[in-house]
């Protein structure tokens, strides 16, 4: 195979002259006569080169792209030995560069060479160039999602076999970052262990809403638990600590939505979220916790949240904060909690927490331990049901007695919000499996004069492990209902706005476990009356969650 590569006169004037391709054996060879300024090519024709020099820079010409096309060779075989080697894990992926890097070097420098012989001149050479660096990123991207698919598959030519499969071990470990060579394990025996993940949402909405867009909200956190009963043997003693590193934009917002789309999205931030410590009495029926916490991360979130993406169903009720101010992930506030389980499938708890209605702008890195405004005072009491269909039913409140203002501004003292919630098991088709069918429903009320959303319903239900070779794959349905309370929506008429009244909202997704540590979930969510405004059309959500676990 040949193409046309033009040489230069001293006469400025460009000659079409075979050359062989590089990285293919050479069927056609220039012939450059000896002692002579001619140049002959197989088909007979014969060229006058003006000087001398000009030959014998072009015999060596010839001479390195005949000694590229089979060093190419070469290299491209102990390349693709390397590959076949490495790829089994990014471990053996850098030992076999190392050990194999004079390969590496030798075919590099062919590539380039073949680069500036195909680009004759200088300026086409550095347009190949920016054509390639305008596209690095794309490629890198591109390559290292597929060392993440590919570091799964298992090399056994290259491994001996008695060897260990690190590409297995790759493919079913339950962190991508593995057991840190055996210090995370060394650490858990000690009592302390770690839990770093990024997770992020995708989402659009093709039509309805106030608008058509699309937008995506990620997050790098990190948790470190310790246990005292392992470290230094004082029993019932832990601390927990987390923190992280959030950005996007906020799609439920540029739609109209009450039930945002994502139960991620709050506000771009890095800080550190909670971090307390709690000590268990009376083996471990009394647990009393202080520091600052989470308040949505105990009261009102859901028992099976991470199953879907919308947020009244994926973590807690949407309107706890904006009706009673109640501290939710990653903005948690000052407070103490006490916990009382008299016996082992019943407890009931109570706690008090700062309720900062601006946390953000008054705790911004989360390391002040600001008390603002008016406390929450917290209470829930639960029952659990069996081991082999395994269920959760619990019924709280939240009391603030803050100033509350009605649809006019009038304030008045005080406001609560009830809430209960029940999940059970429905279905497994073998004993303590945790395959099957679960469910769940859930309602929140708070009074209407001060609370615009005061009420919101929820309902679910997902298929654990729907296919026996999938085990920790999952099907999730959810629906939510938001209701826009009354006193609001007539206030809001009378000004000459849209009479709003109730949104429901609709869920469909699938949870596919790639592997322990990958998680991908493409979703498919339905609006109906947007925001309660029967005047804005319903808004389909089409979207993914990625979720990584270090």
């Amino acid at each position: 195979m040949k193409f046309e590569t033009p040489i230069m006169t001293s006469r400025r004037e460009f000659l079409p002259v075979s050359l062989p391709r590089v990285g293919c054996a050479p069927r056609h060879k220039v012939a450059i006569l000896k002692n002579s300024n001619h140049l002959a090519t197989p088909s007979g024709l014969v060229v006058k080169i003006v000087t001398y020099s000009d030959a014998v820079a072009l015999r060596k010409h010839q001479f390195l792209l005949t000694s590229d096309c089979a060093n190419s060779g070469k290299n491209v075989h102990r390349t693709k030995c390397i590959g076949t080697r490495a790829f089994g894990s990014s471990s053996a992926l850098l030992r076999v560069a190392v050990k194999n890097k004079h390969a590496l070097l030798s075919l590099s420098r062919s590539v380039i060479r073949a680069a500036v012989h195909r680009c004759s001149d200088a300026m086409a050479f550095l347009q190949c160039c920016s054509k390639f660096s305008a596209q690095t990123q794309s490629i890198l991207l591109c390559f290292i999602l597929l060392l993440m698919v590919g570091a799964s598959a298992e090399a056994q030519s290259a491994l001996p076999s008695d060897a260990s499969t690190p590409s297995l071990e790759l493919s079913s470990r339950k962190y991508l970052f593995g057991d840190w060579g055996g210090e995370r394990s060394a650490l858990a025996e000690k009592g302390v262990t770690f839990d770093f993940f990024y997770i992020t949402d995708m989402q659009a909405n093709p039509s309805g809403g106030m608008q058509q867009t699309y937008a995506g909200w990620e997050r790098i956190r990190g948790t470190v638990d310790i246990n005292f009963d392992k470290m230094i043997q004082w029993q019932g003693l832990s601390f927990h600590a987390t923190g992280l590193w959030q950005s996007g934009a906020n799609l439920g917002g540029k739609i109209g939505t009450l039930a945002n789309p994502s139960d991620l999205v709050s506000q771009h931030s890095t800080r550190l979220d909670s971090f307390w410590v709690q000590q268990l009495f009376l083996n471990n029926k009394v647990r009393i916790r202080a520091g600052q916490l989470a308040g949505l991360d105990f009261y009102g979130n859901q028992e099976y949240g991470g199953t879907w993406l919308i947020e009244p169903l994926g973590y807690a009720f949407g309107n706890l904060f904006s009706s009673i101010f109640e501290s939710f992930n990653p903005a948690g506030t000052p407070g103490a909690e006490i916990l009382v389980a008299p016996m082992s499938h019943f407890y009931v708890k109570s706690a008090v927490m700062a309720g900062n209605r601006n946390p953000y702008q008054q705790d911004p890195t989360g390391t002040n331990f600001a008390i603002r405004n008016s406390a929450n005072f917290l209470f829930e009491a639960g029952y659990l049901t069996g081991k082999t269909y395994p269920g959760e039913y619990k019924f709280g409140g939240v009391y603030n007695g803050g100033k509350f203002p009605n649809p006019a501004g009038i304030e008045s003292s005080g406001n609560y919000l009830i809430y209960g919630m029940a999940s059970q098991a429905l279905y497994r088709p073998d004993a303590g499996s945790n395959r099957g069918l679960d469910a769940t429903i859930g309602f929140d009320y708070s009074p209407g004069d001060v609370s615009r959303e005061n009420v919101q319903i929820t309902a679910g239900a997902r298929i654990n492990a729907p296919f026996a070779r999938r085990p920790q794959d999952r099907i999730g349905i959810g629906f939510v209902y938001s209701k826009i309370s009354d006193p609001f929506r007539n206030f809001g008429t009378l000004l000459g706005g849209a009479p709003l009244g109730s949104e429901k909202a609709f869920e469909l997704n699938y949870s596919l476990q790639v592997r322990p540590y990958w998680l991908v979930q493409p979703t498919f969510q339905y609006y109906a009356n947007v925001g309660g405004n029967p005047s804005l059309s319903n808004a389909p959500v089409l979207g993914f969650r990625t979720k990584i676990t270090f």
